[in-house]
C-alpha cells in the first residue's frame, strides 16, 4: 500500500494557520505574495490547502510571518513561554490526588531553595 503525502499532511490545516498568523501580523496576501515573489492568488490557494506546500516556501513564510515552522505543522510552538506549563497541566491530570500532592510539595520546596 502506498501511503499519499496528504494522508499524513493536512495542508488545509497548514493553511488555515498561515492565514491566522498573517492577519495577526497585519499583512495582506498580496504583501506576502510580493516578499515570496508570487501571486496573492497562490497565496491564497496556500492558505486554502488547495496547493502543497514545500518545506521551503513553509520555511520563507515563517520568516515572513516570525513564527517557527514546528506552529504551521503540529500548532504549537514549543519554545512558547506557556508550552512547558501547559504541559505540565495534562500531565498532572492524570496523577492521583496524592501524586499530586507529592508534586506540589516538591515545586514548594524548590521554591524556598531558590530564596
Amino acid at each position: 500500500m502506498k501511503i499519499k503525502d496528504t494522508d499524513i499532511i493536512d495542508y488545509k490545516l497548514i493553511g488555515k494557520r498561515i492565514k491566522e498568523k498573517r492577519v495577526q501580523k497585519g499583512k495582506t496576501q498580496e504583501q506576502v505574495g510580493e516578499l515570496l515573489e508570487i501571486s496573492n492568488e497562490y497565496v491564497s490557494k496556500l492558505e486554502t490547502g488547495s496547493v502543497r506546500i514545500s518545506l521551503r516556501r513553509l520555511a520563507e513564510i515563517s520568516l515572513i510571518l516570525d513564527t517557527p515552522v514546528e506552529y504551521f505543522i503540529s500548532g504549537v510552538i514549543t519554545e512558547a513561554p506557556t508550552y512547558k506549563a501547559n504541559e505540565l497541566i495534562k500531565t498532572l491530570e492524570d496523577l492521583s490526588p496524592k501524586e499530586k500532592d507529592v508534586i506540589y510539595n516538591v515545586i514548594n520546596q524548590i521554591k524556598t531553595l531558590r530564596k
